[in-house]
């Protein structure tokens, strides 16, 4: 088999996996990543060897190559050929219809309630796609803003954390263009103060604070933008040295009107208790953090949807740094659950920080991390208690 076709198979695998393979511990993770998109198994073994971190005395089998393609969306290896090797002179053409139907997708379907299990998949796959096609990705996230359901679903309710400080993050302008209400503004600028944070672009943190708007907060305003609102201010103050006293207050007091709203409501995946379980654990609140994973947990466990869910991970997290506990961590890489999908390198950096919180720190892990920062950008994480 062609050394061309096997690099272009392990450049797929990693954009489906959510970042390079540099560890066996990467590959121990794609194995079960891959048994839960196909059902089908592969050796962790065999993609140590693949990914040339053992030596390799011998190619991968065909079915091995036929499972690995499967999982990278492919029907065999020779698609992946055709993909990366075939005759692109009409390329332009079938990538603007391609493109039309992308964003009539999100156009054409009615923003009716909390859809999140409904629209993750294709969130998901819209991704994939544009991490394939970059010189989609102006025209696609342009268009996408000027709809209902882009903006509900693609920006404010599954943003693509990995790129915030990438092509999401230019994205804003055209979501905060489309949708220049309080609602909107409020979104838009907070999800910026949250990547000036993460990249240590202080000036820029103030300037994008400065221009969120005072909302009014009624029952009828949406959680997960109220949970942005209340984030950012908790960024702004940790760069300030200002106390967060009064922001901790605020959040409680909406957290009541929350609970109370849910009573009458149909579920709705609690994306306030997790957006502030986060800002507050990483500006170092660790006890008001872990309040808010027990209500976010709780609350999906009445639903029976508590196992595997995004708040395992700061709740990890949370226990690393408070305790330095060094049981053996929760596995995460069969979970990827709804808000996870679309932060798999900033989730892989959260969960290395909580391992080199123990005495063992792997050079691999170690490495990784330093990829991994640098890919995105997250300077500030380095500077975590944590680290």
């Amino acid at each position: 088999m062609k050394q061309t076709l096997l690099s272009s198979l392990k450049k797929e695998l990693e954009h489906s996996f959510g970042r390079k393979i540099v560890s066996s511990r990467d590959c121990i993770q794609m194995v079960e990543d891959i048994y839960r998109k196909t059902g089908e198994t592969v050796n962790a073994n065999t993609l140590r060897r693949f990914f040339g971190l053992v030596k390799a005395d011998y190619p991968p089998s065909s079915s091995t190559i036929t499972i690995l393609s499967r999982y990278c969306g492919f029907n065999s290896i020779e698609e992946i050929e055709h993909v990366s090797a075939g005759d692109h002179s009409n390329a332009d053409i079938n990538k603007e219809e391609v493109l039309r139907y992308m964003v009539s997708l999100f156009k054409n379907i009615e923003v009716t309630g909390n859809e999140e299990r409904t629209f993750y998949p294709i969130v998901e796959q819209t991704i994939v796609f544009l991490e394939r096609n970059p010189s989609l990705i102006d025209k696609f996230q342009r268009e996408i803003a000027k709809t209902t359901t882009g903006q509900y679903y693609y920006y404010e309710k599954m943003p693509n954390i990995d790129r915030l400080n990438g092509y999401f993050g230019e994205g804003l302008r055209h979501y905060l263009r489309s949708k220049a209400s309080e609602e909107g503004k409020v979104f838009g600028h907070s999800m910026q103060v949250f990547r000036d944070w993460l990249t240590k672009n202080n000036e820029q943190l103030l300037h994008h604070a400065s221009q969120i708007p005072k909302p009014d907060i009624t029952p009828a305003f949406p959680p997960h933008i109220l949970g942005r609102f209340i984030a950012a201010r908790l960024y702004q103050a940790d760069i300030t040295g200002r106390p967060a006293d009064g922001i901790l207050a605020d959040a409680k007091k909406y957290h009541a009107g929350i609970k109370a709203s849910r009573e009458d409501s149909p579920f709705s995946f609690p994306d306030f208790e997790l957006i502030l379980c986060e800002a507050l654990l990483l500006t170092g609140h660790y006890e008001d953090g872990s309040e808010y994973i027990w209500h976010g947990k709780n609350f999906l466990s009445e639903s029976g949807l508590d196992k595997n869910s995004s708040f395992d991970l700061w709740e990890d997290f949370a226990s690393f740094h408070k305790e330095g506990d060094p049981r053996k961590k929760k596995d995460y890489a069969e979970k990827q659950e709804l808000n996870y999908s679309f932060s798999k390198k900033y989730s892989a950096i959260i969960k290395l920080l909580s391992g080199l919180n123990t005495k063992r720190i792997k050079v691999s892990d170690k490495q990784q991390l330093s990829e991994l920062i640098k890919e995105t950008g997250y300077k500030k994480l380095l500077s975590l208690p944590v680290y």
